[in-house]
């Protein structure tokens, strides 16, 4: 098909299909007789991509290394998540200043007292943005440094063991190698140790694997009280939540109250607690 027909198929201009050709996001044959793009079915799609991820405002750059699968997509879309979440925050801000000047005139503003409002604004922002950044970053640190799955089998031997594994590591895309198999095996991701145990749960058995020296997971950046801090969070948020939905479908309601009572001091004594000095 040629231009005018990407065109009417996919709804981007003639201009932008070349500018995406030109970045080199879509690499359209050329006909042999007379040298004109040849688009096919896999560019409409490709183009179709294009569109979603920048109607979602994500830069060239990293749609480019998206479609030639230098960055797997879920990986893009939660770091362009944290672009725009930022983005949110400066326009709630600047939404909550322009409210304040909707009935001012030149003549009476007064400068000095709206800059300083912006300042606070732009401070407890960052703030929260901070503590919001940290977890996240606890939160992944957490997340490679230990984790369970539930095996198609009972694992009762090394093979299943093994087979239990490389079941894993293919349904997650992950690069897993073994290096020592038996009931407590050794394996490697992406060249990261781990030791893996079976445990017999209620429902059947889990495999539970850990990081060998899960050190190597920290950001330097965070200190350890913050680090023992928000991983507290990522550990016994998810039970708070469990007990509250529980609650909530029985009509609980004051059991919710009661434990958001106790919860909430808790967390603001955590965070302020966070900016003492750390002694061990």
């Amino acid at each position: 098909m040629n231009i005018n027909e990407m065109e009417r198929r996919t709804g981007i201009t003639k201009q932008n299909i070349r500018f995406y050709e030109k970045e080199g996001l879509i690499k359209p044959k050329r006909a042999a007789l007379n040298n004109y793009r040849e688009y096919t079915q896999e560019d409409v799609r490709v183009l179709q991509i294009i569109k979603v991820l920048r109607k979602l405002d994500m830069p060239i750059g990293d749609i480019h290394r998206v479609l030639s699968e230098e960055l797997p997509l879920d990986q893009a879309v939660e770091k362009h998540l944290e672009v725009l979440t930022g983005k949110k925050e400066e326009l709630e801000t600047s939404i909550h200043v322009c409210m304040s000047l909707s009935h001012a005139s030149l003549d009476s503003l007064d400068v000095e007292e709206v800059l300083l409002k912006m300042e606070k604004e732009e401070k407890r922002g960052g703030i929260f943005t901070s503590i919001i950044d940290d977890y996240r970053r606890v939160k992944k640190e957490e997340a490679v440094k230990s984790f369970t799955f539930t095996p198609d089998s009972m694992v009762m031997n090394p093979e299943e063991f093994t087979e239990a594994l490389l079941t894993y590591a293919k349904e997650n895309n992950l690069n897993l190698v073994i290096t020592k198999p038996g009931m407590y095996p050794i394996f490697e991701i992406d060249q990261v140790e781990y030791t893996a145990e079976r445990i017999f749960r209620r429902f059947g058995a889990v495999v539970h694997c850990s990081m060998t020296h899960p050190e190597i997971a920290e950001d330097p950046a965070l200190s350890k009280r913050k680090r023992k801090f928000y991983s507290f969070l990522y550990k016994y948020m998810i039970v708070f939540a469990l007990i509250a939905y529980f609650a909530l479908t029985r009509g609980k309601v004051g059991a919710v109250i009661l434990l958001s009572v106790t919860l909430i001091p808790v967390l603001v004594w955590g965070i302020g607690l966070m900016d003492k000095p750390y002694r061990k």
